[in-house]
Order: C-alpha cells, then sequence, then structure tokens
C-alpha cells in the first residue's frame, strides 16, 4: 500500500520552477532514495512533502488523504517527520532536551516509551543526555537528528543527507541505524548525495534531474544501470 503519494507536484522559487511536476510513491515498510546531483531538487520535495515549500500545482496523499494544504504542525500529527540536511540539532541545548523537543506534539508517557527505544538504538546519546547538543562531534549530532525525528513518533521519516561531511566508519553506522528504523516499522524516505550506499539499504530508487524524474526502479537495478553507475556512482 503507498503511504505517501504525489501527483504531477509542482514547487516554485519565484519564477525558477523547482519541481516541474513529479509523481512518485512510497509504500509502507520500505526505504525509498532520492538520488541526483546538488540542485536537482531532492531537498525541495522533502520541503514540499513536509509543508516547509509551498505546493505550487499537484496533490500529496498520505494514508489516502490529501494532505496538499495541510500545515506542517498537522503533518507532523499525521506522522511525517523530517530530519533535516545540515543536522539542525540545538546547539545550546542538552542532548536529552533536543530529543525532548523532537517529541512536542506527544503526550509525556509515550515520550518516556519513546525514549527507551531511542536510547536503545543510539547508546552513545543516553551516556551523553546531559551534554549540550553543540559539543557533540558531527557523527554524535548526526545521530541526534535522526533520533529527535524518532521521538516524533513518525510512520515516514524522512531523511535528508544523513551521511555528509562524516567519516566513511560513521556513515556506515548510520545506514545500518536507518535499516534498524525500517525493521522497527518506520517507512524511510531517503536523500543522500552517497548514492551507492544509499542504495545498498533502499528497496526503490528514484532519480531527480533539474526538478524531473528520469529514472526509477528496485535500488538493485538502479545499482546494476549503466547510465547510474557513470552519472552517480562514479563508474
Amino acid at each position: 500500500m503507498a503511504l505517501l503519494r504525489l501527483e504531477n507536484v509542482v514547487s516554485n522559487y519565484g519564477s525558477i520552477n523547482a519541481l516541474k511536476g513529479i509523481s512518485c510513491e512510497v509504500n509502507q515498510g520500505e526505504i525509498v532514495t532520492l538520488i541526483g546531483a546538488n540542485g536537482a531538487g531532492k531537498t525541495t520535495t522533502m520541503h514540499t512533502i513536509t509543508g516547509l515549500k509551498e505546493l505550487n500545482g499537484g496533490k500529496i496523499f498520505f494514508e489516502d488523504q490529501d494532505i496538499s494544504r495541510w500545515e506542517s504542525q498537522k503533518r507532523v500529527k499525521a506522522g511525517i517527520v523530517l530530519s533535516p540536511e545540515g543536522r539542525q540539532v540545538f546547539p545550546d541545548f542538552t542532548v536529552y532536551d533536543n530529543l525532548m523537543m523532537g517529541g512536542y506534539l506527544q503526550k509525556a508517557d509515550t515520550n518516556a516509551a519513546t525514549l527507551k527505544t531511542v536510547y536503545a538504538l543510539f547508546p552513545r546519546l543516553e551516556e551523553r543526555a546531559s551534554q549540550v547538543a553543540g559539543t557533540l562531534s558531527g557523527g554524535e549530532q548526526q545521530m541526534l537528528a535522526v533520533a529527535r525525528a524518532l521521538m516524533g513518533k513518525p510512520k515516514l521519516m524522512l531523511l535528508d543527507e544523513p551521511s555528509m561531511g562524516l567519516a566513511p566508519l560513521i556513515v556506515k553506522e548510520i545506514f545500518n541505524l536507518i535499516q534498524r528504523i525500517r525493521d522497527l516499522g518506520t517507512t524511510v524516505l531517503l536523500v543522500e548525495q552517497n548514492a551507492r550506499a544509499a542504495l545498498k539499504i533502499s528497496d526503490r530508487a528514484y532519480v531527480l534531474e533539474t526538478g524531473k524524474i528520469v529514472l526509477s526502479g528496485s535500488a538493485q537495478d538502479l545499482l546494476n544501470s549503466e547510465e547510474v553507475q557513470q552519472a552517480y556512482l562514479g563508474m
């Protein structure tokens, strides 16, 4: 079943047409990746899904409801949660307070239960619960950004460039965690410059070029595609 469905979605920045009628879907229980060069429209797609960016045409459906005109907060309540590009943790707040900010729409007892799950996934964050987030390493801040999104009890988690600027060992750890999050029942839509690593953990993928979807298919098929290898995998 399609948890999320985009139909001919258009999004503009002034006179610039950033998304030119894209259609795609994310099914329950999948990891789906959007790949493409910088400026292809990947982050704009994420922001349009969450309501941070105005929809200028087309429709967005979540659990078969038309959410095209919903405010961002209503989308979060419905279960669409973004872990943004660049981590964007609250640097002067503790790790614990950052996590509680992620669960601000949830009840206290729900947050307490979710926190146990989050700490089981990210034991390093539990060790640093009282540490100010701005003093964490880049990898720890990325883990905090993902964990903060998990505190929102997402049905669909949007992950925007989770491996950006991280050392290879940390990248591997982050991708392992994404698979574990999916295995716990959260569907994932992933935007990632590290296309090879993303495709290896994904079920399906879409390739964006200048605001249009130019290729789609199973992640394995795209990994094996000569066109994708040359354009995005450095082969």
